[in-house]
Formats: C-alpha cells, sequence, structure tokens
C-alpha cells in the first residue's frame, strides 16, 4: 500500500509537469503567431553597414548582426513599429548598397566633402575617435617621418572608409594599403603583414585586447574625433525627416544605456534556451544556477576589460618618457571649451641649446634633462595647469591666470627655476639647464586652437638671449 501511495502521488506530480509544458507550448504559439503578425504589418526599413567593424556593426559566429549600431537601430524600430533589416557587408558595399537603394539608411558614418556630394545626414549618433598605430617593429622611428612618405612603410585603411579619404586629403605622399574592412586590416596587422594603421579607437582595442600579443600595436599619433551620422542617398529628404523625427527619444541618458553594456567592447551575456517542456520542473533550478555562475564570469570580464581599456586611454595621452601628457591631449584640451575661458594662458617652452647635452654627455643624459625640466615645470604649476611634452625637448602649458603679469611672473618662475635646479642636480656646472619660454595671454579667450602666438613669443625669448620668458597679450 505504501508503493502504491508513492507511485500514486510521483504520477500526479508528472502529469502536473506535462500539464503545464502543453500549456506553454500553446502560449509561446499563439504569442509567436500574434508577433509574426505584428511584424508583417509594421513597415521595413533596410539599414546598412559593415559586417566586421566590432563594436560597432558586425556578423557573429552565426552571422547574426550584432554591435553599438544594431542596438541603436533595432531601439529605433522597437519604439517606433519599425522592422528593421540589416544589410551588413564590407564598408565600401555598404554604401553603394545606400546609393543604389539596396538599404534605405546607413546605420552610421562620418560627414565628409567627397560623401556630401551623394549623400545627405541626418541624426548625429555619437562620436568616434581615430588614430595611427605603429607595430613594436617601427619604436623609435617619427610617425611625422612616416606620415610625410618619407619610409617604405605603407598605412593601412579601410577601402571607403572616412580613413582613407581623410590620409589622402591631410598625408598625400605616404603610401596607402587598402583593405574591404576592418577585420581584415586588423588580422593583418596581428599577423605582421602591415606595420601601421588607421583604425577608430574602440575598434583597435577590441581587436588588440582579445589578442595574445597585446602590445604588438599602440597608438602614436591622434588623427581626428568626429561625429557618426545616420546616411542617406542623395535626393531622399522625404525619409530623411521621416526617420529623423522619430529620433527625439535619442538622449544623452538612452545613449548611456545603449552604449553601457559594450564597454567598448562585444561583451555579450549569453542566456541558455527554454527546456523542453517535459522537463520544466527540474530545467528552473539548472537554469538559476546556470545564470547565476554566467553573470559572474561576465561581470569579471566586463572588468577585466574595463580595466584594460583605461589603461590603453591612459597610454593614448601620455608621454611614455616625461610621464606628462602628450601632444594628442594637449591639443584635445585646446580644441574643448578651455580655451573660451577668459584668461586662459598658453605658454610654449624649449630647452635652449638641448643638442649639445646629447653630443656632449650621451642620449641617455638628454633624457634625464627631459625627465629634469618635466618634473620640474609639473612641481612649480598647479594641478590644474595642464602641462604636456609636445615635441622632442618642446614643452606647453595650458593654464588660467587673472592677468597678464600673473602669466608671465609664472613662466619667469619656470625659467629661473630650471636653470638654478638644474646646478644643483647635474655634474656640468658651466652648462646649466636652462629654457627659452613664450607665453601668450587671452583675456577674452582664444580665438583659435593654435599655439602659433605662444610660439612666436618663444622665438622672440630666444632672440633675447635665451633663458628668460616673453608675454604676448593677445586681445579679440
Amino acid at each position: 500500500m505504501r508503493h502504491s501511495g508513492v507511485l500514486s502521488v510521483v504520477t500526479r506530480v508528472i502529469v502536473a509537469v506535462l500539464s503545464v509544458g502543453v500549456l506553454l507550448t500553446i502560449t509561446l504559439g499563439v504569442d509567436a503567431e500574434q508577433n509574426q503578425q505584428s511584424k508583417s504589418q509594421s513597415p521595413v526599413l533596410k539599414v546598412a553597414n559593415s559586417h566586421a567593424w566590432r563594436p560597432f556593426s558586425y556578423l557573429d559566429r552565426n552571422q547574426e548582426p550584432k554591435g553599438i549600431l544594431i542596438d541603436f537601430w533595432k531601439e529605433f524600430g522597437k519604439r517606433n513599429g519599425y522592422q528593421i533589416e540589416f544589410v551588413l557587408t564590407d564598408w565600401q558595399q555598404s554604401i553603394d548598397a545606400v546609393r543604389s537603394g539596396q538599404a534605405d539608411v546607413h546605420a552610421g558614418l562620418l560627414r565628409s566633402p567627397e560623401r556630401l556630394a551623394f549623400m545627405d545626414f541626418g541624426t548625429p549618433l555619437f562620436s568616434i575617435d581615430t588614430q595611427v598605430f605603429f607595430s613594436q617593429a617601427l619604436t623609435g622611428v617619427s610617425a611625422d617621418y612616416v606620415l610625410a612618405g618619407e619610409t617604405d612603410h605603407a598605412v593601412g585603411v579601410v577601402q571607403g572608409g572616412y580613413e582613407e579619404e581623410f590620409m589622402r586629403t591631410e598625408f598625400p605622399d605616404v603610401t596607402l594599403q587598402l583593405f574591404p574592412n576592418n577585420q581584415a586590416m586588423l588580422d593583418a596587422a596581428l599577423s605582421e603583414e602591415i606595420q601601421a594603421f588607421v583604425a577608430d579607437l574602440q575598434v583597435a582595442n577590441y581587436h588588440l585586447y582579445t589578442t595574445t600579443n597585446q602590445n604588438l600595436f599602440i597608438p602614436v599619433r591622434h588623427l581626428y574625433t568626429e561625429m557618426l551620422y545616420a546616411g542617406f542617398a542623395k535626393g531622399k529628404t522625404a525619409l530623411l525627416n521621416q526617420v529623423d523625427n522619430k529620433f527625439a527619444w535619442l538622449d544623452d541618458e538612452t545613449k548611456r544605456r545603449l552604449l553601457n553594456r559594450w564597454v567598448y567592447y562585444d561583451v555579450e551575456t549569453v542566456y541558455p534556451a527554454y527546456l523542453l517542456p517535459t522537463l520544466i520542473a527540474f530545467g528552473v533550478i539548472v537554469g538559476i544556477s546556470y545564470i547565476f555562475l554566467l553573470k559572474r564570469t561576465v561581470k569579471q570580464k566586463t572588468h577585466a576589460l574595463q580595466a584594460a581599456n583605461d589603461l590603453l586611454q591612459a597610454q593614448a595621452i601620455t608621454d611614455s618618457l616625461t610621464h606628462l601628457h602628450n601632444r594628442r591631449y594637449f591639443y584635445q584640451c585646446l580644441y574643448s571649451q578651455m580655451r573660451e575661458v577668459k584668461g586662459i594662458t598658453l605658454m610654449v617652452f624649449d630647452i635652449d641649446d638641448f643638442k649639445a647635452f646629447n653630443d656632449g654627455f650621451g642620449h641617455a643624459h638628454g633624457d634625464e634633462v627631459l625627465c629634469f625640466v618635466a618634473q620640474t615645470a609639473r612641481s612649480l604649476l598647479p594641478n590644474d595647469a595642464v602641462v604636456a611634452r609636445i615635441g622632442g625637448e618642446e614643452f606647453a602649458v595650458l593654464q588660467y591666470f587673472s592677468t597678464a603679469e600673473r602669466a608671465v611672473a609664472q613662466g619667469k618662475l619656470l625659467c629661473n627655476e630650471i636653470s638654478r635646479q638644474s646646478l644643483a642636480l647635474f655634474n656640468h656646472p658651466s652648462m646649466p639647464v636652462t629654457v627659452s619660454l613664450g607665453v601668450a595671454y587671452y583675456p577674452n579667450g582664444m580665438p583659435h586652437s593654435e599655439i602659433v602666438d605662444a610660439d612666436k613669443a618663444m622665438y622672440q625669448a630666444k632672440k633675447q638671449g635665451k633663458n628668460c620668458a616673453v608675454l604676448h597679450e593677445i586681445s579679440q
């Protein structure tokens, strides 16, 4: 009787589980049919982009569209009742698809004079940062030397991408090696077929920090920071206005939410599929355990990738010898709203007769002199001052002063202290380390983003005998 009772209980449990499974199957079938009917009634918007532009737009192993821009346009379709179809191919072909009408809109690309001839641009999405990358084999080779076309080194770019147009315009003498997409270019770089290439920082981050040789390539020159826009074929004004009017939801908070899941890399959470309806009661326990372990693993990997990205970002804006900010970061500050501040001051100075230190005491001592000047300048300036090494022995400072007199007094202090402290530090009293310093003071803010005014003042200091500061006050 006892066995009969147990058998009866087990039978009732199995029947209950099967019943739940059948009900779940029916419910899912009804939902799927309703979703299919809803999709068939929604307008279709064909969106083109690259199939190998991680983490912005690409096809995963299952040939499914993934990426930051994919998420943007899926959200657009969800909010506005569109059925989004993605046309992902090589970069040039994705542009041609929009021009020929095979796609309605390009998911995101940069504006350029060449593209404005055959495309119109709609909603701005977000900005990208593009750099030149060199391999370890080019360590010590000047980026200016390569970009001037004075070497045999070719620079890789994506054919049809904004990078190609930018390089042909700004650096016409450099030899370009064209690739159909970013994946092909980065594969060639990692296999050492090319030693230099141009790529978006986020794209390079993904590839370089998911390979075993993370230090094979480093960023050596910032080229531009530009905005991505939705792109339309020329003359499709009605479609452009129709789509643009439906982007009101895309505020900064929504952008951050859509971008945050990527953290510059395509770390994707993979959720388990539905278990068979007949095993649903047992699968719940397995599913919960699996999701818990998976989320923990993804969280650990995300933290590691964030740390790697932060390190690369720091390296990209730091001078490796002096540990000051580099030229790229300094010009970013010039391009920013800092130059609009009233009383902003730009100082440019270089080491007098620096070649004599290298020739007389060796390049190792020359490096010590550079580090000494950098550390002394950093110690004498406040924390909010931007101090950078912008050339071989040339430095620059961006700082606020209430008056021109205070600005030039700070410049004179730098000159005097560098000369005085060098006598105590280096064993060549007849040859102190001195600098010539130009001060450009802008009481109403800088009217441009160049260092030419401070540069002229510095050369005037050279003519006045060096080891001094010269002030130029520039009023708009």
